[in-house]
């Protein structure tokens, strides 16, 4: 299933620490933005970058997932919105370790 995001082609914009994907095929779009964040231990002070998800505009993907027969049932849901976070999030990390 994976696979069929692939057919997109992923678009990373930064706003101050606002990142948003952005995928689009043919006529179908949608996005996932996250916020960057930095968790710091109280006992050893030190800071780690995290992303988090904070929204979604996939209607248009999931739509695209339908026609192409990936989604055949509403049991499929909870595992297109998983791939869909696993994938964008996959996109944000691999950004990250370039810049």
């Amino acid at each position: 299933m994976i696979s069929i995001l692939n057919n997109f082609n992923p678009q990373l914009s930064r706003s101050g620490s606002t990142i948003t994907v952005t995928y689009c095929h043919l006529n179908f779009s949608g996005t996932c933005t996250y916020e960057e964040a930095y968790l710091q231990g109280k006992t050893k002070r030190f800071k780690q970058k995290i992303y988090l998800l904070t929204g979604t505009d996939m209607e248009d993907v999931i739509e695209y997932m339908y026609k192409m027969g990936e989604i055949t049932g509403p049991e499929d849901l909870q595992k297109v919105s998983l791939l869909i976070q696993t994938h964008s999030r996959m996109v944000v990390e691999t950004y990250a370790s370039r810049s």
